[in-house]
């Protein structure tokens, strides 16, 4: 059996943006692959203040998930989208060779020094403490890119709005052979043209 585990992004749902999920979920579907997709703590329907979102959490979680179906001798592969992305390249480095394969489309990094302002962070309305970043910042994505081993396909947006190109550039520094990375043109964080999406789904999947 065959199960690819999604993790979706910041403030984002288990549906994905702009459905994408759903939509790579079929086609894996097509292939006989399962999938599983749920939402963090604190986003979609699930219980909690988004406030409380905890990085961390984010990787236990998802790394409990993907163990209890590698315990029910399942193939385990990973993607992730934004954050998501660096949830799974995180989990990634621990689990390596047990799981198939790692897909991060617009995974950050988080290599740049925080801006600490207020009691919280705010973005598009929602607020997060920001322990939620120094976490993600702490884990040191880049260090974990570095220790994968397994294929890992990463995709990035040349007009991205919330990853930098110092952060981007960080990630395709470091990738060794197995790491496939592929920059997007003209592509922002999430809003990718119809048939750019089609075809990242088509690579993913």
């Amino acid at each position: 059996n065959q199960i690819v585990i999604f993790c979706h992004g910041f403030r984002g749902t288990s549906i994905g943006p702009n459905r994408f999920f759903v939509r790579l979920a079929g086609k894996l579907q097509e292939k006989g692959i399962g999938t599983f997709r749920f939402d963090q703590y604190g986003s979609g329907n699930s219980d909690g203040d988004f406030l409380n979102s905890s990085f961390l959490d984010w990787i236990e979680t998802t790394k409990t998930i993907s163990q209890d179906y590698l315990n029910k001798g399942y193939k385990v592969s990973l993607l992730g989208q934004s954050m998501g992305g660096s949830t799974v390249l995180a989990i990634a480095s621990e689990l390596n060779d047990k799981l198939s394969s790692v897909v991060a489309w617009v995974p950050d990094p988080n290599i740049d020094k925080l801006n600490i302002q207020g009691p919280y962070a705010e973005e598009s309305g929602q607020i997060v403490s920001w322990d939620y970043w120094k976490e993600a910042h702490d884990v040191n994505i880049i260090e974990k890119l570095k220790n994968i081993s397994i294929p890992t396909y990463i995709v990035m947006a040349e007009n991205d709005e919330f990853v930098s190109e110092e952060n981007k550039q960080a990630l395709i520094q470091v990738a060794k052979p197995n790491h496939k990375t592929e920059t997007l043109k003209n592509q922002k964080h999430s809003q990718w043209d119809y048939d750019v999406s089609e075809e990242v789904i088509y690579k993913t999947s």
